[in-house]
């Protein structure tokens, strides 16, 4: 179980926000608008990812910003999230695919900070 262990680390680290999955497939999970706007988001903007990762980050982050701006309520806003939600980790679920046929993925930034805080 080290990885639980992990995993409360980085939820009382985050100041308790969001809920561990216990199991054979540990999880961390945030879903509050705004722990995620509050708490996440301004902890990987502080702490960028240094890999690939950070073209989904950007678009999570949009997708967020849409939230709370309550663009997901018209078909033109819900629209453009599923279209993010096509271009990150595996992609759309069949329901998604059979409800938004036209969707196209948006466009990942492929910039990434590479540079590497020297250590001392």
């Amino acid at each position: 179980m080290r990885d639980l262990s992990i995993l409360q680390e980085i939820q009382a680290y985050l100041g308790g926000i969001g809920r561990i999955s216990a199991g054979k497939n540990c999880g961390f999970y945030v879903s509050s608008k705004k722990d995620l706007t509050t708490v996440i988001i301004p902890h990987f903007v502080k702490y960028p990812l240094i890999s690939r990762k950070q073209g989904d980050f950007l678009l999570f982050k949009s997708v967020v910003e849409m939230i709370n701006a309550k663009e997901h309520l018209t078909l033109e806003g819900l629209q453009k999230i599923v279209s993010i939600k096509a271009s990150v980790n595996r992609g759309l679920t069949n329901v998604l695919k059979v409800a938004f046929p036209n969707t196209i993925p948006a466009l990942k930034s492929l910039a990434v900070n590479t540079e590497i805080p020297h250590p001392y």
